[in-house]
């Protein structure tokens, strides 16, 4: 008996270039992780570099197929190139029906129309309303290539409720052809049991310049005066892509800041166990996947008022003014001193809300979303 064929689906991977994955390019590995078990009604054709540890993981999965694509020992130039000229072209050729772009750029020039569908996920338009955040070359590249080609995409995944109202404003996208998907909650686990340190800060990932590292090292300065025992540990390393902050050096070099650089996924977990607060005071973010994962390790969360970050943080979280060291520090001070019930029903109102996102949940809703475009 002859079996159907299934329609293809085609994933790029420019992602698994990078051995030490942060943010966007962590979550477009555990969004792949779950297509690739899901029970999809279509088979998956992954461009990526087959050395990459997880990679290997995905190859032999039912109806998944790996076209490796040496990304880690091209630079950034090549790659991306690849993935404006050749990747929807060897997709076609494929049989593909569907290409999906999960960090924020996919093609600028898709063809004409019944060439192969673009669908991209948005992290953030950062790039676009802040440029002074970024090195010109890469700013330069996002604008000449990301706007264009998610004005031109068939269909435009958004992060967060704030990020769909972000881009149909700033691009002037059809709302018929933008969806909101949240990202999941990454299943961390310590490799060792850790107590709760009472006088602990944490801040994960916090050197871009949209983090606001410098007025959480001046909330963490005013907070000391009262309370001199409180310590800020910041996990994660610069990128390169971004400006650097002036001026923080020797803040940073304070006895009681902990630079940890980067760690693994069961380091962080044994961070989050640790810390009592995880602040996160950024000007502008797409989703904040570190408040999720704070919160589901009992940490309480002091993060923005602005952009997406009360959407993540919800009922948990403590909101604070990103502008006001002193709002920061009030922020931090309340968390801290928080005790008994209270600090139960955060805890509790934290882990609830953050069990709320999963990437199995995301993966389904990809998976409808790539069907329905495909009929």
């Amino acid at each position: 008996m002859q079996t159907e064929k299934r329609e293809l689906v085609a994933l790029n991977g420019r992602f698994t270039a990078v051995d030490q994955p942060t943010g966007v390019q962590a979550a477009a590995g555990e969004l792949f992780t779950q297509l690739v078990l899901a029970d999809r009604p279509f088979d998956l054709l992954i461009y990526a570099d087959s050395t990459a540890g997880v990679v290997r993981e995905w190859a032999g999965a039912p109806g998944v197929r790996i076209e490796h694509v040496p990304f880690r020992s091209w630079g950034r130039a090549r790659a991306q190139l690849h993935e404006q000229i050749v990747i929807s072209r060897r997709a076609r050729q494929a049989g593909a029906r569907l290409l999906y772009h999960p960090i924020n750029t996919c093609p600028r020039y898709q063809g004409h129309q019944g060439h192969l569908p673009q669908v991209v996920t948005l992290h953030d338009l950062n790039f676009h309303h802040n440029p002074q955040w970024y090195g010109r070359s890469f700013r330069t590249w996002l604008e000449h290539t990301t706007i264009p080609g998610l004005s031109r995409a068939a269909h435009v995944v958004c992060i967060s409720d704030h990020v769909v109202g972000d881009a149909i404003r700033t691009l002037e996208l059809d709302p018929g052809r933008v969806s909101r998907i949240y990202d999941g909650l990454r299943r961390l686990s310590p490799g060792r049991e850790v107590a709760r340190d009472r006088d602990l800060v944490l801040a994960v990932n916090p050197f871009q310049p949209h983090k606001n590292l410098p007025r959480l090292i001046e909330a963490m300065s005013i907070l000391r005066k009262e309370r001199p025992s409180v310590r800020l540990r910041v996990v994660g390393r610069a990128q390169e892509n971004f400006r650097g902050h002036e001026k923080i050096a020797d803040a940073l070099a304070a006895e009681w800041v902990h630079l940890t650089g980067y760690i693994d996924e069961t380091q962080l977990a044994e961070e989050y166990c640790a810390a009592s607060v995880l602040c996160m005071p950024s000007f502008e973010e797409g989703f904040g996947m570190p408040l999720i994962e704070a919160m589901s390790f009992g940490a309480s969360v002091v993060t923005s008022n602005l952009s997406c970050l009360p959407e993540t943080a919800g009922p948990a979280g403590i909101l604070v003014d990103p502008h006001s060291a002193q709002s920061i520090a009030d922020g931090l001070h309340t968390a801290l001193t928080e005790s008994g019930a209270g600090r139960e029903a955060r805890e509790e109102a934290g882990r609830a809300h953050a069990a709320r996102f999963s990437w199995a949940t995301a993966a389904a809703e990809y998976t409808e979303l790539f069907s329905r475009l495909m009929r």
